[in-house]
């Protein structure tokens, strides 16, 4: 809690020009926190290589042994 209090002390410290500055960093810090969860969530979804081949082996269970029938044949 040092911390919090040293900040506090600092910023009642400021002159009231500065505290709109001192506001607007704020905001941008709560900003960016928020931008780089988001980031981190979305490169999460892809972090698993699995998941990019579910899928990819899906179809007939005969498809190795009748591949002509399925590449060919005309539908």
């Amino acid at each position: 809690m040092m911390e919090m209090e040293y900040i506090i002390e600092r910023i009642k410290s400021l002159p009231d020009e500065s505290l709109k500055e001192v506001t607007d960093f704020i905001e941008f810090l709560e900003t960016k926190r928020k931008r780089v969860a988001e980031e981190k969530e979305k490169a999460g979804e892809g972090d698993d290589p699995l998941a990019r081949v579910i899928g990819i082996c899906e179809g007939p269970s005969d498809m190795a042994e009748r591949h002509d029938k399925y590449v060919y044949e005309a539908k």
